[in-house]
């Protein structure tokens, strides 16, 4: 929960210069280095295109250390399938790692750097409003369900709802916390949905405008991703 919050703070309230590009621009640039990312097979390039998204984190002043604590997940999960892919050769098993982890930097420079209503109004023009609009309320019902584990979490530890080395109570608990949990969120949706209807919800929150012009910098940025892609391609 700390993390998306401050992910959702830093993508707001930041004013470097990548903060300040069209959310189009910086789409298209995950966009064209994601595939870079999957299409390579080098260490090297993918190693190469990690360390420019690391320059570019620095340059838009994006603490490294909620990028680390957050590329850490996909680099752990990551680990099965490079341990799989080890038994052929351990450089196949690093490049594993090394797309996981470089796909997360590219998602994180995404979303440190765009507001997420930057992000849905520039998929509302791809995709039909009412999906637009589930994405929007999906996401900002992540942060009140996170919030809830939290405290669940809390207050099983505090009544003893935690034992150890008790496999089995500790599973009957958890499968207890998580039916909980499963009707908070059906209780949620509904109150969400009686919100909306009373005042009126028909579909389409969000409505396209964008006051920033495409400028020379926006153009910059994604020719950058362009000359990348190619690189990645050609060498």
């Amino acid at each position: 929960m700390h993390h998306l919050a401050e992910i959702d703070n830093i993508s707001i309230t930041g004013n470097s210069v990548i903060h300040n590009l069209k959310a189009v621009s910086k789409m298209i640039f995950a966009l064209f280095i994601l595939i870079s990312i999957v299409v390579s097979d080098s260490i090297v390039h993918i190693g190469g295109i990690m360390l420019i998204l690391i320059g570019i984190l620095v340059f838009s002043r994006i603490p490294l250390k909620t990028v680390g604590v957050l590329v850490l997940y996909p680099a752990f999960f990551s680990l099965v399938f490079a341990l799989i892919m080890m038994q052929q050769s351990f450089e196949h098993g690093l490049i594993v790692i090394f797309k996981a982890v470089g796909a997360a930097l590219n998602m994180i420079l995404l979303i440190t750097t765009t507001s997420y209503v930057d992000i849905f109004r520039v998929l509302s023009l791809f995709l039909p409003k009412l999906l637009v609009d589930i994405f929007l309320f999906t996401y900002r019902a992540l942060f009140i369900f996170i919030d809830q584990i939290e405290n669940l979490i809390k207050s099983m530890r505090l009544r003893g709802g935690y034992r150890a080395f008790n496999i089995f109570a500790n599973l009957k608990n958890v499968a207890g916390a998580i039916g909980v949990m499963v009707i908070h969120s059906i209780d949620m949706s509904n109150r969400m949905y009686q919100i909306f209807s009373l005042r009126g919800y028909s579909g389409g929150i969000i409505n396209w405008h964008e006051d920033k012009k495409f400028k020379l910098l926006d153009f910059l940025y994604v020719l950058i991703s362009i000359i990348i892609l190619a690189g990645v391609i050609v060498f």
